[in-house]
């Protein structure tokens, strides 16, 4: 990644989020990207130039500070702290005395949001940095502050899921709330969403003026390359008369903008590109042999997505169904999963295998809300955006690749069991199906290895199949119903006398051993193989 003057990068972050707490003769720092501090592995490796960022850490403990600073200076990393502003004394004291930058992050700044910002800056500048880019004359930061200081306005530039990609920071410059919080919180508030996504701004060709109340007023201006929509640039002024004539200045720098999206795109497109194909290679079993993690970023959490067989519906007619509708509709979920995640500050990887998408959602720097949050969003959002129900079951925390192919057999059995069950569409927890999955793992190792079977469930369906009895179905539902003759015969819909016959008929005719808990055991499982198959296992 581009290096970036240290000086430069607290600047574009100014606004309430960074400010620099001690130079540590900052104007020769060069920041090339960011690392968190709590992860002494990473840290260990980490090349110089890096910001280093202090999370967990407790500027109040002296102690632990100054190991903090120790570490930033044997790697030659600056190094981020939360602290107020102005800081507490003896902290000025002590960060005096570093030999590295120390920045001051305003503690109620998520550090996820903070990691975003440096990333996201650095990405721009390396992206501007390319031929196709090099003749804008700066990032998109840049951009904001030299259109902010022509119109007179302040500057915000945002992507199509509404997160700011840019602002402009100079002094003086008008702000209301909407603007505080859409800064801090790196998107769109959810107040201002509707407004902001009005109809009338994103098919107009020029500029269009909006004031919300309670907010100042605003104009914006579509960001375009062609017909494609790369997102949109907002400028929020004093007052109404202080946004007349700007149109033609905001019309350039939504051209001028469109080269930085399109140039950050291609580098952010490339990054998926690639962490979808270390997934797809790591749950085929196809990981490289010289990264024992085969390029997936470890730990994380697998998600296995499939769409939902709507409960009285007709299986066989979901499953000769259009193949290409469903893998329509499964490639716009993945897709979903993908600016879902991305949006809420995950870096995921999708593939799709088998006619299921997996979404694999790094656990280390995760974005702001749990896996269970996003996937209850992503179900939503798929419900509302795609007009189609999924069924979703996410694993345990995944540390290992061995351990990334065992939670994929996981969720394809927890996803063959839920559609079994007839499940309605939403969210699952592999370990809450725990039980189910292991009872299914037996059932499958008996109905394929004939020395795990005690041959008394073939006699019963050979004897059923040519004397058109029941003996199987009344023998499995009486197990699973752990002896209770009233329950079992109501699901049978016979008489309890009946049910009795057939039991005693069974034990003669066939050797059950009903009092036994091993032989009933082992017999369930039997009769539990045998269902649903068109022929039985043979004995060879």
């Amino acid at each position: 990644m581009t290096a970036m003057p240290l000086e430069q990068l607290v600047e574009a972050l100014r606004g309430g989020v960074i400010s620099l707490l001690s130079d540590g003769s900052a104007a020769q720092w060069r920041v090339t990207g960011a690392e968190l501090l709590d992860h002494p592995e990473a840290v260990a490796t980490t090349a110089t130039g890096h910001l280093l960022l202090g999370v967990g850490l407790d500027i109040a403990d002296r102690d632990a500070l100054g190991a903090a600073l120790r570490t930033a200076a044997d790697q030659s990393c600056a190094l981020a702290v939360k602290c107020p502003t102005p800081p507490p004394p003896e902290v000025s004291a002590q960060v005096a005395t570093a030999r590295v930058p120390v920045l001051a992050v305003d503690p109620r700044v998520p550090w996820t949001r903070v990691q975003r910002l440096v990333t996201t800056i650095l990405a721009a500048r390396a992206a501007v940095a390319e031929p196709s880019g090099g003749a804008t004359g700066g990032d998109l930061f840049s951009l904001a502050n030299a259109v902010a200081g022509i119109v007179g306005g302040a500057v915000a530039i945002m992507d199509t899921q509404q997160v700011v990609v840019a602002y402009s920071n100079l002094p003086d410059q008008p702000i209301d709330e909407t603007r505080r919080r859409g800064i801090l919180g790196r998107r769109v508030p959810e107040d201002a969403i509707a407004d902001h996504l009005d109809r009338e701004v994103w098919v107009s060709d020029t500029v269009v003026r909006r004031h919300r109340p309670g907010d100042l007023p605003r104009t914006a201006v579509v960001v375009r390359a062609g017909e494609d929509v790369l997102g949109s640039l907002w400028v929020a002024f004093p007052d109404e008369a202080a946004s007349a004539d700007c149109g033609p200045t905001l019309q350039e720098a939504a051209r001028v903008a469109a080269l930085h999206m399109l140039a950050l795109r291609r580098q952010v497109d490339a990054e998926q590109e690639s962490r979808d194909r270390a997934l797809r290679h790591a749950l085929e079993g196809r990981s490289g042999q010289g990264d024992p993690s085969g390029g997936v970023r470890l730990p994380a959490v697998l998600v296995g997505l499939t769409e939902a067989v709507q409960k009285g519906g007709d299986e066989e007619s979901w499953e000769a169904g259009t193949a290409a509708r469903r893998r329509a509709a499964l490639l716009r979920a993945l897709d979903l999963a993908v600016l879902d995640g991305r949006s809420l500050g995950y870096e995921p990887a999708a593939a799709l295998l088998g006619g299921r998408v997996y979404v694999l959602l790094p656990t280390a720097g995760s974005g702001s809300v749990s896996t269970g949050v996003l996937l209850d969003h992503l179900l939503d959002r798929a419900r509302h955006s795609l007009h189609r129900s999924f069924t979703a079951v996410d694993s345990p925390t995944v540390e290992t690749t061995s351990a990334l192919l065992a939670a994929r057999r996981d969720l394809d059995a927890a996803l063959d069991h839920l559609r079994e069950q007839c499940a309605g569409p939403g969210a699952h927890h592999a370990e809450d199906l725990r039980p189910e999955l292991v009872l299914r793992r037996l059932v499958g190792a008996v109905r394929e290895d004939a020395e795990l079977r005690t041959g008394i469930g073939e006699r019963l369906r050979a004897h059923d199949a040519e004397h058109a009895t029941d003996y199987c179905a009344t023998l499995l539902t009486y197990l699973r119903h752990f002896g209770d003759v009233a329950a079992a015969s109501g699901e049978l819909h016979i008489h309890q006398n009946t049910l009795r016959l057939r039991l005693r008929r069974a034990e003669e005719l066939f050797d059950v051993a009903l009092a036994d808990p091993t032989r009933r055991l082992l017999l369930t499982l039997e009769l539990t193989a045998l269902a649903g198959l068109s022929e039985p296992p043979t004995r060879g």
